[in-house]
Parts: structure tokens; C-alpha cells; sequence
């Protein structure tokens, strides 16, 4: 499905991860939101505003200095 109101990120994470990445995106509530694709593998998408889409590149490059994360 394609959002023409959003970009969409894959990323893959350590499964333990995700429920602090999607506490730190819900703090930044108007950066993303955060669904989970598959838990077993870690693979969540970002549905990420296009206003802040500069933003969530920033917030993604510090977390990546806490957790393990890549775009897919």
C-alpha cells in the first residue's frame, strides 16, 4: 500500500528494541508512527510525515548510536 500523505521506512531492528523505538517515536508524535511488520524479525515500517522528514533522519542517526538499526 503506497501513502501519498507519508514516506514509508523499513527497518530492521533487535526484536527487544521495538517497544523503545516506538516509545521514542510516540514522544515525537508529529515525526512517524511505527507499525510493526514482523516482531520475530524486528522488521518495522515508519509512516513518517513528510515535514519531518529531515527530523526522523536525525533522530534515526542518534538511536542508531544506542541500538542496532538499518534501513531495509
Amino acid at each position: 500500500m503506497t501513502h501519498t500523505d507519508s514516506v514509508q521506512w523499513r527497518l530492521a531492528v533487535d526484536k527487544q528494541d521495538i517497544a523503545y523505538l516506538v516509545s521514542i517515536f510516540e514522544a515525537y508524535e508529529h515525526f512517524a508512527v511505527v507499525r510493526t511488520i514482523d516482531q520475530s524479525q524486528g522488521l518495522v515500517e515508519l509512516m513518517i510525515s513528510p515535514d519531518f522528514l529531515n527530523d526522523t533522519r536525525q533522530l534515526l542517526d542518534s538511536l542508531s548510536k544506542e541500538i542496532p538499526l538499518r534501513v531495509v
